[in-house]
């Protein structure tokens, strides 16, 4: 079985969901499942792009549920990329394409795995989304909808490879998001020569900033009460190398750079506007700024509590609501934690890494909520600190890819142990 090949073909298929993309690449990996004796379908419920469903049915009585999804981020801007995005490459052990570490690569790799196997020795359900780059809009209604359906003892998250340290890396859990934007208005336009009388939004909105961070600490009351701090185990488990993350993100970073990205949560200012942009000068007092901002918050903050937080630390400013999700972690030692952090050790030979959350965000406390299981990793991936992911040039190790298979393989032995 040519691997690579495959994940390639898959590749090739644009399925950018924030550009109404993925209807071609759902009917492919569902063919695909087809092909090679697992009963697949597809579900069309409130989403443009359907879910695909899988499933491999063995008569164990444990059951795994994997959870990928086959949609990407836009490529652009298309003139970073050394080659095209969606025609695949492979150069220096590397194969390089949009979606190949996020998330196709480790999709492709844990269904390939299971292929090989012929017959797990657990049950084996399925489910893949074609919204989650566009933040998962509908999972809550699918999940609700579905439930019976996607009963299962575990679940299998996205997909970590191998973390700063070069070791395998797994996840627990996520952050939470809540994601805002904040304006102030005028009623219009003004020429500058007013500045001494007339309002700025511009130096409002510059002000209402200011007032939400102190250096690294974010400033609304009780922002922190709620934060889950991480165990003396948890801790223990961080292996994070500086000097590769450094490389990997073109920046100094502290030495508790892994702690903090695990523990803390954020106020970020992910986009700024206001006023005259174009060349030249136009000497203007401009009647709208506006800001966008994420929270990335870890557990067990709500981001409906820190909407409530904001929204009285910024009385009378207009703040729109993009996108909330909360905060999930699994206990270090559940089963599928130590089915993953067993069976890496064995497959790569070195104590893995392992995060309580990841550093980012997506629908696990969705599917720990409404389906009711407690038994959440992430593991079994492609990616590699230098990834690239949402970045140009995304990249994976060919190497990598062949070792996540074995991986996935030792990983369901050991899940289905007694």
């Amino acid at each position: 079985m040519n691997s690579i090949q495959d994940l390639i073909e898959f590749a090739r298929i644009d399925t950018t969901s924030a550009k109404g993309k993925g209807e071609e690449g759902a009917k492919f990996i569902r063919d695909y499942m087809e092909a090679h004796g697992i009963e697949a379908r597809l579900i069309r419920h409130k989403s443009r792009n359907p879910y695909v469903y899988g499933e491999i049915n063995v008569g164990a009585n444990r059951t795994l549920l994997i959870y990928n999804h086959y949609d990407v981020q836009p490529a652009e801007p298309l003139d970073k990329w050394n080659s095209d995005p969606f025609d695949p490459v492979v150069r220096d052990g590397k194969l390089i394409g949009r979606g190949v570490g996020d998330d196709k690569g480790s999709l492709m790799a844990r269904l390939q795995a299971l292929v090989e196997m012929g017959k797990p020795p657990i049950n084996v359900k399925f489910i893949y989304e074609g919204e989650e780059e566009i933040g998962s809009p509908n999972i809550d209604s699918f999940l609700n909808d579905h439930r019976d359906l996607l009963r299962s003892d575990y679940v299998l998250w996205e997909g970590a490879g191998k973390g700063s340290s070069g070791a395998p890396e797994i996840v627990l859990g996520v952050k939470g998001l809540l994601y805002v934007e904040i304006s102030v208005k005028t009623q219009k336009d003004l020429h500058s020569m007013y500045a001494p009388v007339a309002k700025n939004p511009a130096w409002e909105l510059i002000k209402i900033l200011s007032s939400l961070k102190s250096g690294d600490k974010v400033n609304l009351p009780g922002f922190y009460d709620k934060v889950r701090w991480l165990t003396e185990e948890e801790r223990r488990y961080l292996k994070g190398n500086k000097k590769s993350m450094e490389d990997a993100l073109g920046q100094e970073l502290p030495e508790d750079f892994q702690r903090k990205l695990v523990e803390e949560p954020t106020c970020n200012v992910a986009g700024l506007y206001s006023g005259y942009t174009g060349e030249g000068s136009k000497t203007v007092i401009p009647s709208y700024a506006m800001a966008k901002l994420d929270f990335r918050l870890v557990p067990d903050q709500d981001p409906e509590e820190i909407l409530k937080i904001l929204q009285t630390h910024l009385k009378g400013v207009d703040i729109k609501v993009w996108s909330k999700v909360r905060p999930y972690r699994t206990s270090i030692n559940s089963r599928i934690a130590r089915s993953l952090m067993d069976s890496a050790k064995e497959v790569y030979g070195v104590e893995p890494e392992v995060i309580p959350n990841s550093y980012g965000t997506g629908p696990m406390e969705s599917f720990a909520r409404i389906l009711g299981n407690n038994q959440i990793a992430d593991g079994v991936g492609v990616e590699h600190p230098g990834s690239n992911i949402h970045s140009f040039n995304e990249n994976i190790y060919i190497e990598d890819y062949n070792v996540a298979k074995e991986w996935m393989k030792r990983f369901v032995r050991y899940l289905a142990q007694p």
